[in-house]
Order: structure tokens, then C-alpha cells, then sequence
């Protein structure tokens, strides 16, 4: 069974390399007279054999380093572009392929990337992995004792370059006009795609069907400045009025369907062009080419990487001799599931070094998205609400694992296996997958803050955590753990508006709001800022109008006020309080058993209802998109 899980949820096993890499510093003045990436191989002082039999470096415990892939740099091609170079792509998408250039360089040398900057902070990433040589180390560390942590550093050499689109928004497009990219990726996060077009992405997007994207006409000084979709849309018309071949787009974001969302961005983006009035006779045709020839492939991807800190960059210097200015902090396991739909077939051979191409993703994309990224934003709100700073801290605490082991096994489970296009072979590992996600929560070596976590909670319910709700209703199914979620996330928010501090949210005015309106309430309990708070419809969907809903919620976040945070985690646990017919003041038995830190870990809950009734037209049962 431990061989069959491993195979199923891609669990990979960080191995000891054989050598040892040493990285010192290299001067700007050194790369610009190398002639930059049009070098060959970067230059390292010392490449060193490891004496012990267990690959770990006699003068640095408990470090090991990965062998680097033999790579001749001025034969690499890029292949793919990918817009948002930040620390998950560069520790998932960018690792896989650095594996690949080490299997088999003379295949993989023409799928290296170009990265693509839109956002101005991107401008560091870019002169960070210019100064660089445009390489990097990722550091996979994992480890339950602070004490006896252990790490793995990998040095990095797929990506070729990167170009900030808004300094050289033409030399961006130009180059994912390119034949030789097949590919275009992202990483935008959820609120990337909301994005509207602009009167900068139209006049690229118009000169580009016209054939004119090299016109001596200059562009407006005041234009502008291209977005996402705007780049992406004025490289596809550039292939389309040329007669090329389009590009795959493929999303490794974080969402339910992100292919199928990628393609309904691009939809909205031709019907954005229609609206404009875009003066093309091609227009037209160019929108039917979007939606017929590009490809979409949908994509799960997972491998948890926190932000990297100041203490992150010391710690690897004194540890490891690398200094590095932005290095990439990691657990060990990755995982990456793709859909084999690519414009003429063509990919690299991600197989090859275990990524699983298969025909349909949406089901481990539900198991992970609802069983992995659901729960860490459970946890965070209770954990920051217990006091607690790390995801560490929070899956150990002796309250909130068991709850969230509750909220996994009894609810979200419970909605994978109500699912009729769930493969047998993924329910029978359910268990094991949750037992995973819970240990590589537990590596204190990661570091990953709550904080961290709880960024762009308004997105990730919306696009995550709120479609498993309104099946969990439509079935009759128990939502008490969705709803102390909620609570404990409304908390966490009326906390920070009151203590003035920044509500870290790409709709950070919506959300806090209704707790702005709240703060004469300080006194005291109260619902107005949660009633508000469940009213927003642009979060909450149709749930802002479900009652019973609302009631859960309400009854969640009033006991976390009147008897506290660990008294209301029990009730969830044991099933009693408001929410089951009960009493909070039955939990004196409750605390009783909870002698031990993970003394309710094994605690028997009350079965859910469930229906077998399953509509494919319910609307609590399709997915709510990014556009609704």
C-alpha cells in the first residue's frame, strides 16, 4: 500500500548527491565582460567528492548537495516564457525542468525559459537572477526537531533570462511571438485573471493583427503599460497574422480548473477586444483561433514555499558558505499533474522525471486543492487566532490538529467520495493523503508563516474553499468545521481593522469594510460586522443568501467570543455546542480527553448525513468561475 500511495499522490524522496557545490559571489563587471547569458557554463570554484557513504558533507552536517545538470548554457533555446518569476515557480515548475536538463540535455536544452516581469516589483527578481548568472539555489529543508533539521541545495539553471514587459513591452511580445516558444506559463495568482484589459493591451493587441508591431508610428508617451493578458494576447495575434502556429497557455496557479480558467480569461479577453472595436478585418477570425487552435492544458501543482527571509539568506551563508541574495526555501516533496493537451504535441518529457501527464487533472487537482490548500487556510485563521506564528505550530497544537483532521476526514472527504468522477484509485489513499499533508504541515524547517497563509483569503475561499461548501449543503452534509473556519477567519479580520493593521488581501477594501462599520461595536460581542462581513456576494457567492449558512457561521463566531477559541475547537471536534443541538458546557468531559498534546487525534466523531442523489446541474454542485 506504501508503494501504491507514493505512486499516486507523487511523493518524492529528496536523495543525497555524490558531490558538493560551493558558490562564491560573482562580480557584475565578471558577468557583463562573460557577455551575460550568452556565456557558457557559469563558473564555480569548487566542486568537491563527499566522503561519507551517506552524501553528507563532513564539515557541514546535515546538508547535502544535489549534483548539477552538465549543461552548456550557450546551446540552451527557451522554449517556454513564463510570466511570474517568483519563489513557486522557481522551486516547482523550474526544478522539474532542472531535473530534465540533467536527464537528457541534447532534448532539453530547447525547453529552457524566459521569464516574464509585468508587475514592477519584478524588476528585483529580474536583476537578481541577471547579477546571478541567471541561476539560483533552491533549499529543501525538512525536519519535526529544530534541532536536527536537515537540507538539500540544488543549483539551478533553466531559466535563460527574463524581460520586464514594462520597460520593453514590444521586445516581450516579439519573443512569445517566437517559433520556438511553445509554450507560455503562469503564475499570477487568482486575482491575475480578474484583471481587465487596458487602452495599452488594445493598441498592442490591434497593431499586432495589422501586421504593424514594428510600425515607425510611435507609441503614445502616456500609454498604458500592458498587462498579463495583454501581452499574451498581442504575441498570439503577432503568431496569427504571421501564420504561425499558436502557443500552449498553461496555468500553474493554485485553482480548480485553471485550464479551464485560462481559456475563459482569453474568451473574455477577445470579447474585451469586440467591445473595444479593435479596427481589424482579422478580428473575428483571430477569436475563433483563440478558442479552437490554443491549447489549455489544466494543471495540479504542489510544493509548499514559503517567502524567503533575511534570517533565511544568513542561515544559509553560515550553514552552507552559499551567499546568495534571494535563494529558494522549500520542503523536499513536489509534485507536479498535468493534462497531456499541448498545440501539436508538444512538451518536454516532464515524465521522465516524475511529473504524471494524464488525460483529465481535475481529479487530484480536487484532492489537493480541497484536502491541502483548503485546510492551510483553515488553519491559519485559527492558528494566528490562538497566537500562534508558524503552520508548524498550528498542525501541532493540541486543539487545532484534531479539528483539522475533522474538517479533512468528515467534510472534505466526505465531498470527494459523494463525487461520482472520483477514480477508486484515488478514494482508496484519501487516508494516507490526509496523514501526508498533515507531517509535511508539521516541517518546522519550512518555516511558513500564517501570515503568510492567510494573504488573499478573500481568492482562495472564492475559488477554493467555497464550491465544497455549497455541496456539502446541497447534500445534507455536516459544514460545522467550513463554518469555524469562516468565524475564525472573520475574526482574524475584525482583530486586524481594530488594531489598524494592513489586511494583506487583493480585496482588502471589501472584506474589511464591514469590520470598519463594526468598530463602535468594540465592546462588545455582536453580529453587525459579520452580517455585513457574509452579505459580501463577490466572496461568498450564493451562500451570502443561504440561512442555514449564515446561522452556522454566526454560531461559530459568537461561541469563539462567549467561551473561546479552544472551547469552540472542542466543540467542533466532539460535535457539540450551538451547531449540534448541544451545549458548550458539556465539554467539561471533553477537555478531560484531552489530556495529551495529540490525545484527540484518534477521537471518534458522529457520521455526517449524505445523499446519493448527485446533479450535475446543481448549482451547488458545478464550479463557480473566476468570472461569476
Amino acid at each position: 500500500m506504501a508503494a501504491h500511495v507514493a505512486a499516486m499522490i507523487g511523493f518524492r524522496t529528496a536523495l543525497a548527491a555524490p558531490r558538493a557545490l560551493r558558490r562564491v559571489p560573482r562580480s557584475r563587471a565578471a558577468r557583463d565582460a562573460r557577455g551575460g547569458n550568452d556565456g557558457g557554463f557559469a563558473v564555480r570554484a569548487e566542486i568537491r567528492r563527499i566522503a561519507s557513504p551517506d552524501g553528507t558533507v563532513a564539515d557541514l552536517p546535515n546538508v547535502t548537495f544535489k549534483r548539477p545538470p552538465k549543461v552548456d548554457r550557450a546551446a540552451c533555446k527557451s522554449g517556454m516564457m513564463h510570466i511570474g518569476v517568483g519563489g513557486f515557480h522557481r522551486s516547482h515548475q523550474q526544478a522539474f525542468m532542472n531535473e530534465l536538463l540533467d536527464v537528457n540535455f541534447d532534448v532539453a536544452k530547447n525547453w529552457c525559459t524566459t521569464g516574464v516581469g509585468v508587475m514592477p516589483n519584478d524588476a528585483g527578481m529580474r536583476d537578481y537572477l541577471r547579477d546571478n548568472d541567471w541561476t539560483y539555489p533552491i533549499v529543501a529543508r525538512s525536519g519535526t526537531d529544530a534541532g536536527n533539521m536537515r537540507a538539500e541545495v540544488e543549483e539551478v539553471y533553466a531559466i535563460r533570462d527574463m524581460i520586464l514587459a514594462f520597460e520593453d513591452p514590444i521586445a516581450c511580445i516579439e519573443a512569445m511571438a517566437s517559433p520556438d516558444v511553445k509554450i507560455v506559463s503562469l503564475t499570477i495568482t487568482e486575482f491575475g485573471y480578474r484583471v481587465p484589459l487596458n487602452s495599452g493591451d488594445f493598441k498592442f493587441i490591434e497593431r499586432a493583427l495589422n501586421g504593424e508591431m514594428d510600425c515607425e508610428t510611435p507609441y503614445p508617451e502616456d500609454m498604458e503599460k500592458p498587462s498579463t493578458f495583454g501581452i499574451i494576447c498581442a504575441s498570439a495575434a503577432a503568431r496569427f497574422q504571421r501564420g504561425l502556429r499558436p502557443f500552449t497557455l498553461m496555468s500553474c496557479d493554485n485553482l480548480p480548473h485553471n485550464g479551464d480558467v485560462c481559456k475563459g480569461r482569453m474568451t473574455s479577453a477577445a470579447e474585451e477586444l469586440v467591445c473595444a472595436g479593435l479596427c481589424s478585418i482579422s478580428l473575428d477570425e483571430f477569436v475563433v483561433w483563440l478558442q479552437n487552435e490554443v491549447r489549455y492544458p489544466s494543471t495540479m501543482v504542489d510544493r509548499i514555499t514559503p517567502a524567503t527571509s533575511p534570517q533565511d539568506i544568513a542561515d544559509l551563508k553560515e550553514r552552507t558558505g552559499i551567499d546568495d541574495a534571494w535563494p529558494v526555501m522549500c520542503e523536499p516533496y513536489k509534485h507536479w499533474v498535468i493534462e497531456d493537451d499541448f498545440v501539436d504535441g508538444q512538451r518536454p518529457a516532464w515524465e521522465r522525471v516524475g511529473a504524471l501527464l494524464v488525460p483529465d487533472v481535475r481529479p487530484h487537482e480536487l484532492m489537493k486543492v480541497r484536502l491541502l490548500n483548503v485546510t492551510h487556510s483553515a488553519m491559519c485563521y485559527v492558528g494566528a487566532l490562538a497566537g500562534l506564528t508558524h503552520v508548524h505550530e498550528a498542525v501541532t497544537h493540541k486543539m487545532i490538529k484534531p479539528f483539522l483532521r475533522r474538517l479533512m476526514t468528515e467534510e472534505i472527504a466526505a465531498s470527494l467520495r459523494a463525487d461520482p468522477t472520483m477514480p477508486g484509485e484515488l478514494l482508496a489513499v484519501l487516508d494516507e493523503y490526509v496523514d501526508l499533508v498533515l507531517s509535511r504541515f508539521e516541517n518546522v524547517a519550512v518555516k511558513d508563516t500564517l501570515d503568510r497563509v492567510a494573504m488573499d483569503g478573500s481568492e482562495k475561499f472564492r475559488v477554493q474553499g467555497r464550491e465544497v461548501i455549497m455541496e456539502r449543503l446541497a447534500r445534507e452534509g455536516t459544514v460545522r468545521g467550513f463554518a469555524l473556519y469562516v468565524a475564525a477567519w472573520a475574526h482574524f479580520l475584525r482583530r486586524a481593522v481594530r488594531d489598524g493593521e494592513k489586511i494583506r488581501d487583493a480585496s482588502a477594501g471589501l472584506v474589511a469594510a464591514p469590520w470598519e462599520m463594526d468598530k463602535e461595536n468594540a465592546g462588545g460581542p455582536g453580529t453587525v460586522g459579520l452580517e455585513a462581513f457574509l452579505d459580501i456576494e463577490e466572496v461568498f457567492g450564493v451562500l451570502a443568501r443561504h440561512e442555514g449558512w449564515r446561522d452556522a457561521v454566526k454560531r461559530e463566531f459568537l461561541d469563539i467570543d462567549s467561551a473561546g477559541l479552544e472551547a469552540t475547537l472542542l466543540g467542533a471536534i466532539f460535535g457539540v455546542g450551538h451547531n449540534s443541538n448541544a451545549d458548550l458546557s458539556s465539554l467539561e468531559r471533553a477537555r478531560e480527553r484531552a489530556s495529551g498534546t495529540f490525545a484527540l487525534d484518534e477521537t471518534c466523531v458522529a457520521d455526517t448525513i449524505e445523499t446519493d442523489e448527485w446533479r450535475a446541474d446543481d448549482e451547488a454542485a458545478v464550479f463557480v468561475s473566476l468570472e461569476a
